[in-house]
């Protein structure tokens, strides 16, 4: 029989088809062809290439020998006020509501090598992307006209990548969408109806039923969750309850670099380097503190296509148990 999970956090529901259920290794992408040369004349994200992309925001390492970058979107969703007033006007047609279309859009570029990987990535360097990604999520947060502040990354063309040069991105937004209010609702209501972290009773949990583990170590926790959206679909969460990404400290940069790195490393040796988003779901900087809420990470690997029901319903089908997963992939050592 199909089995039919509720996601804790969410109060979302996942089908798990088992009739249609599948082994691990038939997950395993196939006929990759990422380009391998370190250095691309027509690709602006390479060292050498700077006056290809617009003014530089932020950047690790030196002017010529740079590690990490941050410029502006080319091509934004969102786009900061030209003068530099950061008021958001709403805008009432009959029934219908619209604002201006105020925020900032970001690329972090990850690497001055065109052939770069996170998955293969030296943990030291990881170390310095995820700097580079809370030293712009805590500047933006002093806007207090961007109500979400999203870091994500999309890796490979299913996963809605553009540029192949490896980058990751940031978008800040002047409301707050439904998805994201319903996170932090169904966070907020179980607190109140328990007197815990949802997310900290969910780790408490895995750790002692230990069948969807992928990765520990002394500051976070790396788990395929109970109702998994797609296979292989992967969170990532301190140990230690924090509501917002700007309160973890040096030390767990590092920790979070070395689970990241090897999560990412199993993905890549396990399924043969696959397409996935990766986003960062964080609390506001000004609710730093509270309770209810705890930042992290989620990687969800774009191995499946979501066909009619799903996109009726907004439910998700499943064809292989989170517990397989992360069987295969804690048994998968890192590929580098």
């Amino acid at each position: 029989m199909p089995v039919i999970r509720q996601d804790l956090s969410t109060k979302e529901w996942t089908i798990f088809s088992v009739e249609r259920s599948k082994r691990p290794k038939d997950f395993v992408q196939k006929n990759v062809n990422r380009n391998n040369v370190k250095y691309l004349s027509s690709c602006p994200f390479c060292r050498n290439n700077e006056h290809m992309t617009p003014g530089e925001i932020y950047r690790i390492g030196g002017q010529n020998s740079w590690d990490v970058r941050v410029v502006p979107n080319k091509f934004p969703a969102l786009m900061t006020s030209r003068n530099q007033v950061y008021s958001v006007d709403r805008r009432i047609d009959g029934p219908y509501l619209s604002i201006d279309g105020v925020g900032s859009h970001e690329v972090i570029i990850e690497s001055p090598f065109h052939n770069y990987n996170l998955a293969q990535s030296e943990y030291s360097h990881i170390e310095k992307v995820l700097a580079a990604y809370k030293s712009r999520f805590l500047q933006l947060s002093k806007n207090e006209n961007y109500q979400l502040i999203i870091i994500f990354k999309n890796h490979g063309q299913r996963a809605g990548t553009s540029l192949e040069h490896p980058h990751s991105q940031l978008i800040a937004t002047p409301f707050v969408p439904s998805y994201v209010r319903n996170k932090l609702y169904e966070a907020q209501r179980y607190f109140d109806d328990f007197g815990h972290c949802v997310y900290c009773d969910m780790i408490e949990h895995e750790i002692e039923d230990g069948k969807r583990i992928v990765a520990k170590n002394e500051e976070f926790i790396a788990f395929t969750p109970y109702a998994s959206m797609v296979p292989y679909h992967i969170i990532i969460l301190p140990l230690k309850h924090q509501s917002c990404f700007i309160q973890a400290d040096s030390s767990q940069l590092y920790m979070l670099a070395h689970i990241l790195g090897q999560v990412l490393g199993k993905l890549y040796g396990s399924l043969n380097d696959p397409d996935y988003n990766y986003i960062l779901d964080s609390s506001p900087a000004d609710k730093a503190g509270e309770k209810h809420y705890h930042w992290h990470l989620e990687i969800l690997p774009r191995l499946t296509t979501r066909a009619g029901f799903e996109i009726g319903s907004g439910m998700h089908i499943n064809t292989i148990l989170p517990e397989d997963c992360a069987r295969y992939l804690a048994d998968t050592p890192r590929i580098q």
